[in-house]
């Protein structure tokens, strides 16, 4: 009889003991971090879900919980030698393909809550570059029916406005996590798909600017990387011309000065504008730019690639390329060799962690491109989605599409 392999292990207890003890006063201190704890003991298993704000959000709620948690987290980060091999053996996600449907990832969680085990799953997939809600779709309300386990809901505030997905440096404010609502077997029953995933995004919809913020977070350089977020230029249009240095985000192509205050506002002659607000005109610049420019725009950077396929194990070394997209191909020059991919063959596309772009292909190859820290992957991947949808429609339409459905 074959041995049946377990998901859930005895030392993910003892190492989460070992990790509050060893590391969690710093982490608290560091991140100005305070939590009522969370006792999930005599209960459960619970299917936990939480906004997603930073990637440390799995550490922090780690913290908070009194048992493991068994994240679903991208496979990306399972397949690359001793780090991947660190976070199975200690902490064993679930992994899951990133922006892809994937059938299997159920299965595993099923495995997972037959052992006992508790799982955690940020429903937007990828955490916020803007410090607004990414889209949750009804596919949410179909998993808790499916699943039918108490729902806790947690949400996690501050540690966008310390450490958001842009910043090349850290801010010091208070951060939180707390449970917000539970959802019981009885009523996930009595809800529909769709009013389940509605209730999920209404739980979740923690962004910054819902309420007043009281705490500063202060930090040197508040600003650089800013324009990985916001790369085009709010006051006369420039596409990819705006930098960051110190507090201030400015454009290499006029005068525009933006400051960036404490509070995680953009002030621009005298008015201050929020992160979400700027990231829906950024994007509204480039879909008009694309839209009526004679000449398709075209990004090059350098970069690093790792190449990956579904049933392979680890995924190669990364090798230095020269990246270039246009409105048809996605070309990686090497020092030997040049590959070209159809952006038509692009199933699908995400940002990975900070400085990482995935792209899926048609025939299972996956692209992990890594750029250096002042290139915005946010930039290429709204490319991509751009000149992708411009494919799916025929020629150059952009009707149907608006700054709300691009981005992560």
């Amino acid at each position: 009889m074959k041995h049946k392999v377990k998901h859930t292990k005895y030392r993910h207890g003892f190492f989460l003991v070992v990790f509050k003890v060893l590391f969690g006063p710093f982490l608290a201190w560091h991140y100005r971090f305070k939590a009522k704890k969370i006792s999930i003991k005599k209960g459960g298993p619970y299917l936990i879900l939480s906004n997603h704000t930073s990637e440390f959000d799995t550490i922090f709620m780690g913290l908070t919980f009194d048992k493991p948690l068994y994240f679903v987290a991208s496979d990306q980060l399972l397949n690359s030698g001793f780090g991947s091999w660190f976070l199975r053996f200690f902490f064993n996600p679930i992994p899951k393909s990133k922006s892809m449907a994937d059938l299997t990832l159920v299965k595993r969680m099923v495995k997972v809550i037959e052992e006992k085990g508790n799982v955690v799953l940020y429903p937007e997939g990828n955490s916020t570059m803007s410090g607004d809600q990414v889209f949750i779709g009804d596919a949410i309300g179909k998993l808790v029916k499916f699943l039918n386990l108490e729902v806790i809901f947690v949400n996690v505030k501050g540690l966008y406005l310390s450490s958001p997905r842009w910043s090349f440096t850290r801010k010091f404010g208070q951060t939180t996590l707390e449970e917000v609502g539970r959802l019981s077997k009885e009523k996930i029953a009595s809800l529909s798909v769709v009013e389940l995933a509605n209730l999920v995004r209404e739980k979740l919809d923690i962004h910054l600017y819902q309420q007043p913020q009281l705490t500063k977070f202060k930090g040197k350089k508040r600003a650089e990387g800013l324009h990985k977020l916001v790369f085009n230029c709010p006051s006369c249009k420039g596409i990819m011309t705006t930098f960051s240095q110190g507090d201030n985000l400015l454009c290499s192509a006029c005068s525009f000065t933006g400051h960036y205050d404490e509070y995680g506002y953009l002030h621009i002659n005298g008015k201050k504008h929020d992160l979400i607000e700027l990231d829906k005109v950024n994007k509204t610049i480039y879909l008009v730019a694309l839209h009526h420019r004679h000449e398709p725009i075209t990004l090059t950077s350098s970069c690093d690639v790792s190449f990956w396929r579904i049933e392979q194990k680890r995924r190669s070394l990364f090798t230095s390329y020269i990246i270039t997209i246009n409105k048809d191909i996605l070309s990686l020059k090497g020092k030997e060799k040049t590959l070209c991919y159809d952006l038509k063959d692009i199933v699908s596309s995400a940002i990975q962690v900070r400085t990482k772009l995935l792209i899926y292909l048609k025939d299972g190859t996956i692209l992990l491109i890594r750029f250096p820290k002042e290139i915005s992957p946010y930039a290429y991947l709204m490319t991509i989605q751009i000149y992708t949808h411009m494919f799916t429609l025929g020629g150059d339409s952009l009707v149907t599409l608006n700054s709300s459905t691009l981005g992560l």
